[in-house]
């Protein structure tokens, strides 16, 4: 009786070493997938961050191009404009004179 206790007893030590162990390499396998799958996001993030970059850098080079575009349109405007200096006299006097008062 006590060599099958002893026997029984052996069997759920080994049992018990079997679900240890498999415990151990699912915890292993999960932290290794786990891992794996953040370097996965990382790398996914760093290349939408990449596309997102050019995309934003294209579009302030578009947005830089048509405001100089529009400045040079609106210069040459201005410089076929015939020169109002009466105009101008007027306003440095008036300036002039409110600074008197």
């Amino acid at each position: 009786m006590s060599d099958m206790l002893e026997k029984l007893l052996g069997v759920e030590k080994t049992a018990a070493g079997l679900v240890a162990e498999a415990e151990a390499e699912a915890a292993h396998r999960t932290s290794q997938a786990r891992i794996e799958s953040q370097k996965r996001h990382t790398d996914l993030l760093k290349k939408k961050a990449a596309e997102n970059e050019a995309v934003l850098e294209a579009e302030r080079a578009r947005l830089a191009a048509e405001r100089e575009s529009r400045n040079r349109e609106e210069r040459q405007k201005l410089s076929r404009l015939p020169a109002d200096t009466a105009a101008f006299r007027k306003a440095v006097k008036s300036f002039i004179e409110k600074g008197r008062e």
